[in-house]
């Protein structure tokens, strides 16, 4: 079964954009060193300054490993200064996907 996760940041005023870039940066790097990761959506709202990142998984097993990465150390390591909380991750089960062919 597919696995949905959601990192969610809110960048410190000023900081919006830099936080932006290096999630950027970050997912386009996990695309490449991680082969599980079936689609990577990057959403934010300016004027709140949240900023969200969602990983669709293959395996869920896979999706619960990238925390103890090192990448992903380094990569909250380096916004944690220009962020107002905690990043909020949250796990979900994907039950169902539509896709238009419009």
């Amino acid at each position: 079964m597919s696995v949905v996760i959601e990192l969610t940041l809110h960048a410190k005023l000023g900081h919006f954009q830099e936080v932006v870039d290096a999630y950027s940066q970050f997912c386009q790097q996990f695309q490449e060193m991680e082969p599980d990761a079936q689609t990577i959506y990057l959403t934010a709202d300016p004027g709140s300054g949240l900023i969200r990142g969602i990983v669709i998984y293959n395996h869920a097993n896979v999706a619960e490993t990238v925390n103890s990465r090192p990448f992903f150390a380094q990569f909250m390591d380096s916004i944690e200064p220009m962020l107002t909380s905690a990043p909020e991750r949250i796990e979900l089960q994907l039950l169902q996907s539509w896709q238009t062919t419009k």
